[in-house]
Parts: structure tokens; sequence; C-alpha cells
């Protein structure tokens, strides 16, 4: 699930959620819906660029947005759960 987001001229587009079963992992189905997004994005929104939040735990996801081309810009405290007590995000 992704959308394209901003204002004005500052549009991109934003991957929400992205999961694949089981046992269709290793299939190439979450590089295609990635770049699906990407597409979409650039037309008709003319988007710059794909932004995503993953948990820094996630060593797997992290990995494959990494095989992707996507690299880690910050790292947002406390994103997952809220406060001093969640989990970072990059």
């Amino acid at each position: 699930m992704g959308k394209a987001e901003g204002k004005g001229t500052d549009w991109h587009g934003h991957v929400t959620a992205i999961t694949v079963a089981p046992e269709y992992r290793r299939l190439g189905l979450a590089e295609g819906m990635m770049t699906l997004l990407e597409r979409v994005s650039e037309h008709p929104y003319d988007g710059y660029f794909v932004d995503l939040f993953v948990r820094c735990s996630n060593k797997v996801a992290i990995n494959m947005y990494k095989q992707f081309g996507y690299s880690i810009y910050r790292t947002v405290k406390g994103y997952y759960d809220g406060g001093e007590n969640g989990e970072d995000a990059y």
C-alpha cells in the first residue's frame, strides 16, 4: 500500500505498508510492487523520491530495501509505539 503525497511541487511517493505471504516470498513480488509505486509517484505526480519507515530492528526489510536502491536518510526516535519507549525507525 502506498500513496503520492506532498504540497505544491513537493510531491513524493510514500510506502505505507508492503507485505508478501511467506509462501510467495523471494519471487520478486515486493520488488514489483515497489517499482509500480515508484512509477506511479513519478508519472503523473512528478514525484522526486519515494520514502518509507522501517523498524531499526527489521534487518530483513532493511536489506531488501537496500537491494532495491534505497538508503537510510535519518533515524526517527520512538516512531513505533510513540514516545521515549517506542522503537526507532529509519
